[in-house]
């Protein structure tokens, strides 16, 4: 999972920020926004070899650890401290609910989100991507997914998650917990309504809609309007 959040991260112009920490035991890579309008970093995580314990501990000590060495480290700019998002993966073969909010919700250092991922979840995505020869997972690609058939599959898959799709179940995860990816749905083509109206009319009566439409319908003019537009048949 790391491995794909780091493809979306290098191709939506994030360039990857050169650190050491002191505690090895956690695979992590600090991302910083290639923009300056965008001050914002963002450091990946995977946590889903931990125990309950452990991830506990990496709450309450070595969060903090990798806080301060990076922060010390000179090579973050100053907003590093309030602009830094810390991107947990997790397996959902951690079932501790509880220890998955307290991350989250934890006020202290790094603002923490967690992207849940099963392994069903994650071939159906590396599938995706190699059916259709995709390198570089951009926010455009993103859309091309959700937007496929339509966008009729994503609907299916909003309107029902019990039988919905692996793939739209983890991309979607993946939207909620990274804000610069953005869902835009596919324009649908508007029917010409004024067309099928037109077409609808007899033609002997194509004047009098003409009419109709043209003419101000003022509370005062009504009656006059109807007598001139229907010969004084009204």
């Amino acid at each position: 999972m790391i491995t794909i959040l780091n493809n979306i991260m290098a191709s939506n112009r994030f360039s990857v920020v050169d650190v050491d920490l002191t505690d090895n035991s956690v695979e992590f890579i600090l991302y910083k926004a290639d923009s300056r309008k965008r001050q914002e970093y963002f450091l990946i995580v995977d946590l889903s070899t931990l125990s309950g314990e452990e991830l506990r501990y990496f709450l309450e000590q070595t969060s903090q650890e990798i806080f301060e060495d990076i922060q010390n480290s000179g090579k973050v700019e100053l907003y590093f401290e309030k602009n830094c998002t810390m991107i947990i993966c997790l397996n959902t073969s951690v079932e501790n609910q509880d220890m998955i909010l307290a991350l989250e919700e934890d006020p202290y250092n790094f603002k923490k989100n967690v992207v849940r991922y099963s392994a069903g979840e994650l071939a159906a995505l590396n599938g995706y991507l190699t059916r259709h020869s995709v390198t570089a997972i951009t926010n455009d690609i993103i859309n091309d997914i959700l937007n496929a058939n339509g966008g009729a599959d994503f609907l299916e898959f909003k309107l029902n998650h019990k039988t919905g799709s692996q793939l739209y179940s983890l991309i979607t995860r993946i939207i909620m917990k990274l804000s610069f990816l953005v869902y835009s749905p596919r324009e649908q083509k508007l029917e010409n309504l004024a067309g099928q109206i037109e077409a609808a009319i007899p033609v002997g009566l194509t004047e009098t809609f003409d009419k109709i439409l043209t003419t101000e319908w003022t509370d005062e003019a009504v009656i006059a309007n109807v007598e001139s537009i229907w010969g004084g048949r009204a």
